[in-house]
């Protein structure tokens, strides 16, 4: 698909990062698509103390309690996103409250979305947006764009794809293709960790043949981490584009090493897919 129908902004009650809100709402506009600002938050019976007993009449006041706890986060968010609506009167967007375990719930909408748009671990870094990350990189099947506080200006004039011969950076790709399509610059970067990698060659004839004015780069990696070395090739001022990686321990998702180093310490846009 080179073009983008449906963007989802995740929210919490005080909405998300003024770079997210820039980023999503100038998608929408600048492609035609539509915004769904998700605003996900536990029902009232998961917000209880956990308690072997507690009476009927000790349960009820609890419930009560949270109930007007979300009302006040739902009234919370509802001005969040007519505030920054308001800033993008052009933009169409739509404002969704789910009550539920934020994970599934961001999941579930993610997969009927073309993108999600989500700040960097340096812009938010608290357990709300630790789940709704995990929730969009793995278990929907959709590309996230990561976007951290220092992104600024149109979104894919340079994009850099880090490319590694795997499914996840062949996937990406694909999901990148609206942003290929109007890119003027494409580097194809990979990083040198045991001799040249062979597959660069045949990534950056298969997008020359689709049209798009690549470019091939090779960083060494030296005493670098993997991450490390992809944000000092990629630069400044660019769209990254990379596979995102996770490993299985202690039966929940952690992001790998490379993975979570961009996660925290990119400057840029990136775009990831699992």
């Amino acid at each position: 698909m080179s073009t983008f129908v449906k963007i989802l902004l995740p929210i919490g009650a005080n909405g998300t990062t003024g770079a997210c809100a820039d980023a999503a709402f100038g998608l929408v506009e600048r492609f035609g698509a539509t915004l769904e600002v998700l605003h996900s938050c536990p029902p009232p019976a998961q917000r209880l103390p956990y308690s072997t007993e507690l009476s009927p009449v000790y349960y009820e006041e609890l419930v009560d309690v949270a109930r007007k706890q979300i009302d006040q986060e739902e009234s919370q968010a509802t001005d969040w996103f007519e505030e920054a609506l308001g800033a993008h009167p052009e933009a169409k967007a739509e404002l969704l409250t789910v009550e539920g375990v934020v994970g599934p719930a961001v999941a579930m909408r993610a997969r009927v979305a073309d993108l999600i748009v989500l700040p960097s671990i340096a812009a938010k870094d608290d357990e709300f947006w630790g789940v709704v990350r995990d929730a969009a990189l793995f278990h929907s099947g959709r590309p996230a764009l990561i976007v951290p506080d220092e992104a600024g200006g149109p979104i894919g004039e340079t994009v850099v794809i880090a490319w590694k011969d795997t499914v996840e950076a062949a996937r990406t790709i694909t999901f990148a293709a609206p942003f290929l399509a109007t890119a003027k610059r494409v580097r194809l970067l990979s990083i040198a960790e045991d001799g040249e990698d062979a597959s660069v060659s045949g990534m950056a004839d298969y997008l020359a043949k689709a049209g798009y004015p690549v470019e091939t780069e090779t960083v060494m990696l030296g005493a670098r981490g993997v991450g490390e070395a992809l944000l000092a090739g990629a630069g400044s001022g660019v769209l990254l584009v990379m596979g995102a990686y996770g490993h299985w321990r202690w039966r929940e998702w952690v992001f790998g090493g490379a993975t979570l180093h961009v996660l925290r310490n990119t400057d840029v846009p990136v775009l990831m897919a699992h």
